[in-house]
C-alpha cells in the first residue's frame, strides 16, 4: 500500500526543491535571528533586575545598620549592667526585681526614637519606635515581665508574644553576641475561636505588623557563660515601601520592581498599596512552594498570575542565625520586556517576510537555468538505462552545469563501447566467465576446484561432411551448437569451448553449486533428448555420444597476459574426454564418481571396467540411462 502510495503521489520537480530550499534557508535565518534576539533581550533584563535586585539587598542592610547601630549599642550597654547580670544569675531569676532594677533602661529603649540617617540613601528621614521588650533565661525562656507592664506597648498579648519569642532561642547558641532577625505575629478576629485555643479559619487571621527584633546575650563577665538574653523589636512594615522607592530612584533606567518585601512563614510582608492582596498572597504561596521543594537560599525565576507576568527574585536575609527564615523578595514586571520583544519580533518578522520573497523568486530564477540543463540531463539517463547508449546532451557552457553535461556524454560513449567488448566477449565466451572478466574476478592464474565436465562430440562426423561444401557444414554446426548450447546454460553450465563438432562443458566453475553433479547429469539427459528432438525437423540428422567425469580439476584463466582462455585442466578432464571417445550412438558414459553423486533421481548400469589411453589400471564406468519421473530435471 505505501509503494501504490508512493507511485501515484506527484514528485517535486528540481525548480520546486531549490526554491523551497533557499525558503526554508531564510527561514529558519530568520527563525535563528528571533530567537537569539529574544534570549539576548530576556538576558539583559535579566541582568539589570539581578542587579537591582543585589541593591536592594545591599540597601536594605545598610538601613539596618543604619538604624540599629544606637540601638544595639544601648542594648549592649544594658546587658552588661551588673545588676542585671546578678538578677540573672539567679537560678529562679525574679522577674519583678530584673524589670524593677531596670526600670528607667527599658523604658528608655522602649521610647526610643530613632531616624533613618540620610547617607543611607533615604530621600527623607523615616522615625520609627520600639515596640516591645523582654528579657529570656539561659534556656531561651521568656521571663515574663510583671502584671502592670505585661505587653510593654506590643499589640499582642504577653502570652502570645511570650510564645513567639521561643524561637529566638537559637540566637543564644551563637557565636554572635548580638543577632538581629525578624518575628511575625498574628491576631485572630474570632474572639471565641482565640478563648477555645481552636485553630482558627485563614481568613480569620489577621496578620500584625513584621517586627526587627534584636537579641543581646547576657554573659558573666568571667567565663562568658551565658545567662539569658534581652529582646527589643521594632515595626518594619513601614520601612519595606520605602526602601524600594529610594533604591530604585537612583535607578530611574531600569523597571521598578512591583514588590519588594520580606517573606516569613508563608507571609510575604509588603506594601498593600503596591500591590493587591491576592497576588501578594500567590507570590508567597509561590516562593515558599519552591524553597521547600528545592532547598534554596537564593533563586529567581518567571512567574504569572492571570494575564501578568513576572521576573521574581529571593534571598535569605537572616542565614546561620537563630530566627525564623527570612527573606528578601522583589519582582519585577515583564511588560516592559515583553512588549520590546514583541516589536522587535514583528521587525524581524517582517524583514524575513521580504526575505523570503525574495528567496523565493531568485530560487525561480536560478532553478530555470537549472533544471533545463538537469532535465536534459535526466531525460538522456532514461535513455541509457532503457539501453539506448547512442544518446548524448548538448553543452551549454564552460560552468559545472557544462562539465556535467561533458561528463556525461563521456560516459555513455564508455558505456556504449563497454557494451559492444560484453557483446564480444558474450559470443566467444561463457556467459558467467564473461561477467567475472569484466569484474576483474578472474585473472591469469588457477586453483583446485571440484566439477564435474562433460564432453560431447557428433557421431561420424568426418565421413557425414567429406562432400558437403564448407558453408552447409558451418550451418550445420551452428544449428547444432545453438540448441546444446541452450541446454546446458538451462542447468547451470559452462560452455567451455567448441573445438570442430566436440562441445565442453563445465558445472561446478568458476560458480560452484550444490547441486553440480546433478544437473550435469541432467544436462547430458536434455542434451540427448534435444539432439532427438532437432532430428524431427532439421534436414541433418546428427547422432551424438557424451561423456562426463567429476573431480578435482585445475580451473583458471590460462594464456598470456594478453591473451588467455577460462578453462578447466586434470586427470578428470581427460577421463571425460575418453568416455566421450568411446560412448555409442546415444549413449551417456559416465565415471565412477559421478555415478555415487547421482542419488535415487538417476539411473545408471555398470559397464565392465575399461583400459583407457593415460590411465595404467582398468576404469569403472556407468551408462546413464534416464531419470526417473520423481528426479528434479528441470
Amino acid at each position: 500500500m505505501m509503494q501504490a502510495r508512493r507511485r501515484f503521489m506527484p514528485i517535486p520537480s528540481f525548480r520546486l526543491k531549490l526554491a523551497l530550499a533557499m525558503m526554508l534557508l531564510v527561514a529558519g535565518g530568520t527563525l535563528t535571528t528571533l530567537l537569539i534576539v529574544e534570549h539576548r533581550v530576556e538576558v539583559y533584563y535579566q541582568r539589570h533586575f539581578r542587579a537591582q535586585f543585589d541593591r536592594e539587598i545591599a540597601y536594605f542592610l545598610t538601613l539596618q545598620e543604619a538604624r540599629l547601630a544606637t540601638v544595639k549599642d544601648q542594648c549592649l550597654k544594658l546587658s552588661q549592667k551588673v545588676r542585671i547580670i546578678a538578677a540573672m544569675s539567679e537560678q529562679e531569676i525574679p522577674a519583678e526585681i530584673l524589670y524593677d532594677v531596670t526600670d528607667d533602661e527599658w523604658r528608655a529603649l522602649l521610647g526610643t526614637v530613632f531616624r533613618e540617617a540620610r547617607h543611607a540613601g533615604m530621600s527623607t528621614p523615616v522615625k520609627s519606635q520600639a515596640t516591645f521588650f523582654r528579657y529570656l533565661d539561659a534556656h531561651g525562656r521568656p521571663v515574663p515581665p510583671p502584671e502592670n507592664v505585661r505587653n510593654l506597648g506590643f499589640p499582642a498579648s504577653g502570652r502570645r508574644l511570650d510564645q513567639k519569642l521561643t524561637q529566638v532561642r537559637g540566637a543564644l547558641n551563637s557565636q554572635e553576641r548580638q543577632q538581629v532577625g525578624y518575628l511575625a505575629f498574628t491576631s485572630e478576629t474570632n474572639r471565641a475561636s482565640a478563648l477555645r485555643n481552636v485553630p482558627a479559619h485563614p481568613e480569620e487571621i489577621h496578620f500584625l505588623p513584621l517586627q526587627e527584633v534584636v537579641v543581646t546575650k547576657i554573659l558573666e563577665p568571667d567565663s562568658n557563660r551565658v545567662l539569658g538574653a534581652l529582646v527589643l523589636g521594632f515595626p518594619l512594615s513601614e520601612l519595606i515601601p520605602r526602601a524600594k522607592t529610594d533604591a530604585s530612584a537612583t535607578q530611574a533606567s531600569l523597571p521598578d520592581p512591583i514588590q519588594s518585601g520580606i517573606l516569613i512563614e508563608g507571609h510575604l510582608y509588603a506594601n498593600t498599596n503596591a500591590i493587591a492582596e491576592p497576588i501578594g498572597r500567590a507570590m508567597a504561596q509561590e516562593i515558599t512552594h519552591r524553597i521547600e521543594l528545592r532547598g534554596k537560599l537564593l533563586d529567581d525565576f518567571e512567574w504569572k498570575f492571570g494575564d501578568a507576568y513576572f521576573r521574581l527574585y529571593f534571598r535569605l536575609l537572616n542565614q546561620q542565625s537563630g530566627f525564623p527564615p527570612a527573606y528578601q523578595v522583589c519582582a519585577y514586571s515583564l511588560d516592559e520586556e515583553r512588549a520590546e520583544q514583541q516589536q522587535l519580533r514583528g521587525q524581524i518578522l517582517g524583514s524575513g517576510a521580504a526575505a523570503l520573497l525574495g528567496a523565493l523568486a531568485l530560487g525561480l530564477f536560478l532553478s530555470h537555468g537549472l533544471s533545463v540543463p538537469l532535465r536534459g540531463l535526466a531525460s538522456a539517463a532514461g535513455e541509457i538505462r532503457r539501453g539506448n547508449l547512442s544518446v548524448r546532451v548538448p553543452v551549454r557552457g564552460g560552468d559545472e552545469i557544462g562539465q556535467l553535461a561533458g561528463s556525461f556524454n563521456e560516459m555513455a560513449e564508455g558505456l556504449a563501447q563497454k557494451e559492444r567488448y560484453r557483446t564480444v566477449l558474450n559470443q566467444v565466451a561463457d556467459e558467467k566467465v564473461a561477467q567475472q572478466l569484466i569484474s576483474g574476478e578472474i585473472t591469469l592464474g588457477g586453483e583446485v576446484r571440484q566439477a564435474s565436465v562433460l564432453f560431447c562430440d557428433i557421431r561420424g562426423f568426418t565421413a557425414l561432411t567429406e562432400n558437403m561444401p564448407p558453408a552447409e557444414v558451418i550451418e550445420m554446426l551452428n544449428e547444432h551448437m545453438t540448441a546444446l548450447t541452450r541446454i546446458v546454460k538451462q542447468h547451470h553450465g559452462v560452455l567451455d569451448k567448441f573445438v570442430g563438432d566436440l562441445l565442453m562443458a563445465i558445472f561446478g566453475a568458476p560458480v560452484s553449486r550444490p547441486t553440480d553433479v546433478i544437473d550435469a547429469a541432467h544436462c547430458a539427459l536434455g542434451l540427448l533428448r534435444e539432439r532427438k528432438a532437432l532430428n524431427q525437423t532439421s534436414r541433418h540428422k546428427l547422432e551424438i555420444g557424451i561423456g562426463l567425469a567429476t573431480g578435482l580439476v585445475v580451473a583458471g584463466a590460462m594464456g598470456s597476459a594478453d591473451r588467455f582462455h577460462y578453462t578447466v585442466l586434470g586427470e578428470r578432464v581427460n577421463l571425460a574426454s575418453r568416455l566421450c571417445d568411446l560412448a555409442g550412438v546415444g549413449e551417456i558414459l559416465i565415471d565412477q564418481t559421478t555415478f555415487q553423486a547421482l542419488g535415487d533421481g538417476l539411473v545408471a548400469q555398470p559397464l565392465r571396467p575399461m583400459t583407457l589411453k593415460g590411465f595404467a589400471e582398468p576404469v569403472p564406468v556407468f551408462k546413464l540411462t534416464t531419470a526417473n519421473v520423481a528426479s528434479n530435471a528441470p
